[in-house]
């Protein structure tokens, strides 16, 4: 069963082939003790050689210490907490694509890190309502996202954790956009490049929806975006060669030749 804020974010109903993709619908998440670690991530993929897989990942950063974690305990939990959110090897689709727009687009990195750690982790997205209900330029305070958690998970989690959560989250949430601030934040309009709106395409065509439908999909309104100017960012990765985008009158069809390779089976 879906949780409430799951629900109400349309996440897709779990099953073996979305797990499959690298979507997460278990209980618990990296942000217990981690934040979507961007500045992590994006060194080590800057580190790493396209093809690598879980033990490349692993030995750069436990053995070449490529993040300066300061000691082997720190290392081991980064490898388990990234691995977490990103998944961290190429037989994990989510992760490939994640992996592919990164290169193609790497100032596109806070939103696409958002979105595939948003998929991956529970807790990450059961504070999304204090964040997609705020106005921009309104303050988030740490207890709306405490109230989001406790509310998703009402006998679940002790106050110390609540509290470590929504404090990681709101980090996570800084550092794509969401928020800005260093102690009180304030809700900013992200603005997504069309290598982000791809990724939002495939993980709600993987999710299930078609069509037109896909421009108002979760993780298009995680980018704070209308359907209108989803589509209008997605006729611009039609001309990037991103995606394909056929329209005629109100039936639209989109497809990912150019990411085919991670989406046998979808």
């Amino acid at each position: 069963m879906l949780s409430a804020a799951q629900s109400i974010f349309e996440f897709p109903t779990p099953d073996k082939d979305l797990e499959a993709f690298g979507f997460k619908v278990s209980e618990g998440g990296a942000h217990t003790s981690r934040t979507i670690m961007l500045k992590e991530i994006t060194r080590l993929l800057a580190s790493a050689d396209t093809r690598a897989g879980t033990e490349d990942y692993r030995r750069l950063v436990l053995s070449e210490n490529v993040l300066g974690k300061g000691t082997q305990t720190t290392r081991q939990e980064t490898v388990r907490r990234l691995r977490e959110l990103y998944g961290l090897s190429s037989k994990v689709p989510i992760f490939s694509l994640y992996r592919e727009l990164m290169k193609l687009d790497s100032h596109s990195a806070p939103l696409l890190s958002l979105l595939i750690a948003w998929s991956r982790d529970p807790l990450l997205r059961t504070t999304t309502p204090a964040i997609s209900q705020a106005s921009f330029g309104e303050s988030v305070r740490s207890d709306d996202l405490q109230q989001a958690l406790t509310e998703a998970y009402p006998h679940q989690y002790g106050a110390i954790t609540i509290g470590n959560v929504a404090r990681h989250a709101a980090s996570s949430w800084t550092q794509s956009g969401h928020l800005t601030g260093r102690t009180k934040k304030i809700r900013s309009r992200v603005q997504p490049r069309p290598a982000a709106v791809t990724f939002t395409l495939i993980l709600g065509y993987v999710g299930g929806i078609a069509g037109a439908q896909l421009f108002s999909s979760v993780w298009c309104r995680l980018l704070d975006l209308t359907s209108s100017e989803a589509r209008s960012l997605a006729e611009q990765a039609h001309r990037q060669e991103l995606i394909t985008l056929r329209a005629v009158g109100s039936v639209v069809e989109i497809t990912f030749p150019r990411f085919r390779q991670f989406l046998k089976g979808w």
